[in-house]
Parts: structure tokens; sequence; C-alpha cells
């Protein structure tokens, strides 16, 4: 799928998941080195929350937004105690809905995913 277009959906994506307990404090499309695929990192807001819910919220919402090319198999509920979620959150801040890319980092010695950050509230 073309990034752009997949960040399209991403950002779509963040925006439905808002108005749920799902809601993201932080969502990073990233890309895996070895395989070329993206994942969606999401870190909710609420991290106490149920695996289970967390997945069967976002399938949800992607069946009922017509959201394309992102997929509940490419998403990640991550935590805010991932290393590359902690730098990131370090040293990028956005609360709204945008797009920063990012290639070739290394941050406090931790190096972070090729991708995009959607959002980054940590």
């Amino acid at each position: 799928m073309d990034q752009d277009l997949l960040v399209k959906e991403a950002q779509k994506l963040t925006r439905f998941l808002d108005t749920t307990k799902a809601a993201p404090k932080a969502v990073m499309l990233v890309i895996s080195q070895e395989t070329q695929n993206w994942r969606l990192w999401i870190v909710p807001a609420d991290e106490a929350i149920n695996k289970q819910e967390f997945y069967r919220i976002v399938a949800e919402t992607i069946s009922a937004n017509g959201i394309s090319g992102i997929d509940v198999g490419s998403v990640e509920l991550s935590s805010s105690k991932n290393p590359a979620m902690m730098a990131m959150g370090s040293m990028l801040r956005a609360d709204g809905i945008g797009s920063s890319f990012m290639s070739n980092n290394t941050f406090n010695g931790v190096l972070l995913p090729d991708g995009v950050v959607i959002r980054m509230a940590l």
C-alpha cells in the first residue's frame, strides 16, 4: 500500500479510536527492517485495558469505519514502557493527529524504528 495512504488511514483510525475506551496516547507506524511490513503501534491512554478488549475495539472500529490497508493483525498493543516509545516520547511531543516521518534515528542509545509518528503524547 502507498505510504501516504497508509498514513491517512492510520490518522483516520486514531480519530475514531479517540471516541472509544482504546483512545490512544501514542500511535506510530513502524516498518520492520527484516520483512518490510508495516505495523501500527498503539499505546492506549488506559494502559490497564484488557488485551482482548483492546483488539476487539480496534477490529470493530476498522470494520465499522471502512479503514483500508490496516487490519487488526497489523496493529500492536504497545506500552509507554517500550524503550522505543519512551525515547520517542522524550524526543517528540504531538498531542493531536499528525505525521512526523522518522528514519535512522538513535536516541539515548535506543535505535528507533523507521516510521511515521501519528501521535506522541507520552
